[in-house]
């Protein structure tokens, strides 16, 4: 059993990704003003032609994001992050708490995480025009470099 207010994601993925990548992924989940709320946000490991990874769930509803755009500061991950949308539907500040570093080097296999929590700030737009506004929403994004 537990508390109505513990919340987690669940990362599964398959899929054929190529020896070097770097992708970019973000989630969270929760509840904005007493509605289910959450967000998958990503690229970099997979071709997006058909489709990506970009969703914001509200209340048992997905709604379809087109491109997100991850601005991170390249001379300190820690400093505020943006998110934005090619569509204008997800526009976020992320204030960094904790960075999860990890840098595995075994000469021909590599992983580089950086793998942050934090709180995002913004809006999301779901299908319909309703704006969600964001404060502090608990949550987590990330790059990660592979060689496998």
């Amino acid at each position: 059993d537990f508390d109505d207010d513990v919340w987690g994601v669940l990362d599964w993925g398959r899929g054929r990704w190529t020896y070097k990548n770097t992708w970019y992924w973000g989630s969270g989940s929760g509840s904005v003003d007493g509605h289910l709320f959450g967000f998958n946000i990503g690229y970099g490991f997979t071709d997006r032609t058909p489709a990506s990874e970009n969703v914001i769930f509200y209340d048992g509803k997905i709604h379809k994001l087109d491109d997100i755009e991850f601005c991170i500061p390249e001379d300190d991950i820690m400093k505020n992050w943006k998110f934005t949308s090619s569509d204008g539907r997800f526009e976020m500040d992320f204030q960094p708490v904790v960075d999860r570093f990890s840098d595995t080097n075994a000469l021909i296999i590599r992983s580089k995480q950086h793998q942050v929590f934090g709180y995002f700030t913004g809006d999301a737009k779901l299908d319909d025009g309703t704006i969600i506004h964001l404060d502090r929403f608990p949550a987590f994004a990330e790059k990660v470099y592979n060689r496998y």
